[in-house]
């Protein structure tokens, strides 16, 4: 019981950290819960083509070799688990009316990938025990949220934009896989110098994320006509 506590913990309390900030007009909670819902769900299709593209992998580069890990991460793990997020925020969000201003974007690929790293982190968990618990509690959670917040941003600038929104879209697909392959590249590498730029990384993705809040905030059309933030 505390083994799952301690999965989910961090998810409810990232979800509430941003749902708090949604400060014009909140989303649907049902509409957040199918997201939430289908991200969890997304793990599936993840597991699966993961495989397949891994097994691909391991008859055309030499396991261990750099360009084996290059792909492995960027594009067997990032690439696939981003993907997946994206579809459930194409499909169940982006078009539905509550998208309405550009920090639901945000909420919604948010929302999306914590429900990912919910089911994820009960899988990893339920076989790791308490360090690994307590591991991606700090880690692994936290980087989904801000890959959707990444995401997020990049679909709210495409849904509210008049001649960009594919080169947007492409963004908000873009981004967060750069950042989650990097992520992950540097964790792989088992040596301390390399796992502790994770910390860096970590601290930049807050930061800009934050920034991304209060630039999505001002372009709201529910806020008072202010000057939007570049």
């Amino acid at each position: 019981m505390l083994i799952l506590a301690l999965s989910l913990a961090p998810v409810v309390a990232l979800f509430s950290y941003f749902y708090v900030r949604d400060k014009y007009e909140k989303e649907p909670k049902l509409l957040l819960l199918k997201v939430f819902t289908w991200g969890s769900l997304s793990v599936i299709p993840a597991i699966i083509l993961g495989l397949a593209l891994h097994r691909l992998l391991v008859v055309w580069a030499e396991p261990g070799s750099p360009l084996f890990i290059f792909i492995e991460n960027f594009i067997v793990i990032a690439l696939v688990e981003e993907l997946v997020k994206f579809l459930v925020l194409m499909y169940i969000a982006y078009r539905h009316p509550a998208f309405n201003e550009p920090y639901d974007g945000m909420m919604y690929a948010i929302t999306a990938s914590l429900g990912f790293a919910a089911l994820e982190n009960i899988l990893y968990v339920t076989r790791g025990g308490l360090p690994v618990a307590v591991a991606r509690m700090l880690l692994a959670v936290p980087a989904h949220a801000l890959f959707g917040a990444f995401m997020g941003y990049y679909a709210g600038r495409a849904k509210f934009s008049t001649s960009r929104e594919t080169y947007y879209l492409i963004y908000a697909l873009l981004i967060p896989t750069l950042l989650h392959g990097t992520y992950d590249i540097l964790l792989s590498m088992r040596r301390p110098e390399y796992a502790l730029l994770v910390v860096p990384l970590s601290l930049f993705m807050w930061w800009r994320a934050l920034k991304q809040v209060r630039i999505a905030h001002s372009r709201s059309p529910f806020r008072p006509n202010l000057e939007p933030e570049k």
